[in-house]
């Protein structure tokens, strides 16, 4: 009888225990802007692979609560069922993760709450505003109502004037111990190990699939540190403004270019950046390009500046969401501010030296034509572009050339392209190829 108790045992286990794929995540430390991307990569892979659960094992003091959210948001959206493993501790934004998931268990030992959020400058903590607190105990109310877990102990987490008889009194915030988390209902069992998590699950541990972290999140954690961004942010736009005054798509063209692709990139991974990030910042140059290439007759005006406000509006929402940390929030605007800065700067200063030093880095390695047709030539008609008639003429500028302006020749006005990059109104000039559609001068030596 008893041999027959345990076979019965043994095939009750083998028929309960279920054969699934289980991807296992891990947030060791600091949750930061990597840990997101992280996250993101590893319930994609997950679904991709019909996973039937997802482990979250978790041992944080907390992080970027913007990285977090966007952790949370990927949680609630998985389509297969997620476990929080509460390692050792999970506090703060560790403690949205936990409650994010669907079921949440405890390690002897472990903790789980604390989540006021704070302001760190140097090496004082600085209590939040009542508004920041409101928005983030919300956060935390609403993440426990979509799991079915307590929305008062949720929200006591974040909030010490929330009093919950039995569990927590004013003024104090809520933590709690891997057994007071069971008691309360926050968590569904205590476990030693992550292969106790599974059998309480009824899991198979041959399905487990441990997802390690790439290099991919280390670059995205990298790229995303306030002045590493300012930096790409900077020569991107210096890169790109070279290219506008400059003809041809050269070698700033392509850096620049590739400094926004990176900034972009890393604060789109993260949860940061979206297309309306990057519409702001095309707007903004197509306005700017407006004001170089269109608006030549007058100086630097409407059309400018409303490309230069874009541009930072759109550099500023990629670097912020609703939950960024106000100190994160003003690295984000003193970056936007001085990178913009720093490119009219630049640019400033090589059209006051173009002249002067005849630089010319465009068209390095593709020469293009940058005007439109907008002027005919004398004595034919529009669809006539023999060249060689007007090489040679002799006129004035009659608008900055920067480096498309205009030029008199004679009784005639028509468009033309400086090849020395800039030259200012009032300049002697002589024109000096003839391409139809384009004509390009330099200034003329006065003898």
């Amino acid at each position: 009888m008893k041999r027959l108790g345990v076979m019965v045992c043994l095939l009750l286990g083998v028929a309960l225990s279920v054969s699934a794929n289980v991807w296992v995540l891990t947030i060791d430390g600091e949750i930061g802007r990597g840990s997101s991307a992280y996250v993101r990569r590893g319930i994609a892979d997950a679904e991709e692979a019909g996973a039937d659960a997802i482990m979250l094992v978790l041992s944080t003091p907390g992080g970027y609560l913007d990285a977090a959210v966007t952790i949370r948001d990927h949680l609630l959206a998985a389509t297969p069922r997620t476990i929080a493993y509460v390692n050792r501790e999970a506090f703060s934004a560790g403690a949205l993760l936990a409650l994010a998931c669907d079921t949440i268990y405890m390690a002897p030992g472990g903790v789980i709450g604390a989540a006021t959020p704070v302001l760190i400058e140097g090496t004082t903590v600085i209590a939040a505003s009542e508004k920041e607190i409101a928005a983030t105990r919300s956060l935390f109310a609403a993440t426990a109502e979509a799991t079915g877990k307590p929305v008062d102990l949720a929200a006591a987490m974040v909030d010490p004037d929330i009093v919950v008889p039995d569990v927590v009194e004013a003024g104090k915030l809520l933590s709690l111990t891997a057994g007071e988390a069971i008691e309360t209902g926050i968590a569904s069992a205590e476990a030693d190990s992550l292969q106790a998590v599974l059998t309480a699950e009824a899991i198979d541990a041959q399905g487990m699939v441990e997802f390690q972290s790439r290099v991919v999140d280390q670059i995205v954690d990298t790229l995303t540190i306030p002045w590493l961004a300012a930096v790409l942010m900077t020569i991107g736009l210096v890169g790109l403004f070279i290219e506008m005054l400059v003809p041809g798509i050269g070698v700033f063209g392509i850096v620049g270019t590739l400094c926004l692709v990176a900034f972009f990139w890393a604060n789109f991974l993260v949860g940061l950046a979206g297309w309306e990030s990057i519409a702001f910042v095309l707007g903004g140059f197509f306005a700017v390009l407006l004001e170089v290439f269109a608006f030549t007759a007058v100086d630097f005006g409407l059309a400018g500046l409303l490309g230069l406000v874009l541009i930072g509006l759109g550099f500023y929402t990629a670097m912020t969401g609703p939950f960024t940390r106000p100190q994160d929030t003003l690295y984000a605007v003193v970056a936007v501010v001085g990178g913009v800065f720093v490119a009219i700067v630049v640019v400033v200063v090589l059209l006051v030296r173009l002249p002067k030093t005849r630089l010319r880095l465009g068209g390095v390695i593709l020469p293009t034509a940058i005007t439109g047709r907008a002027f005919s030539k004398r004595g034919e008609d529009a669809g006539d572009s023999s060249a060689g008639s007007w090489v040679g003429q002799e006129g004035i500028a009659v608008t900055d050339l920067r480096p498309v302006g205009a030029g008199q020749f004679g009784t005639q006005r028509i468009d033309v392209i400086c090849e020395e990059g800039f030259l200012q109104k009032g300049t002697p000039i002589v024109i000096t190829q003839d391409e139809g559609y384009r004509k390009a001068v330099r200034k003329r030596e006065i003898s």
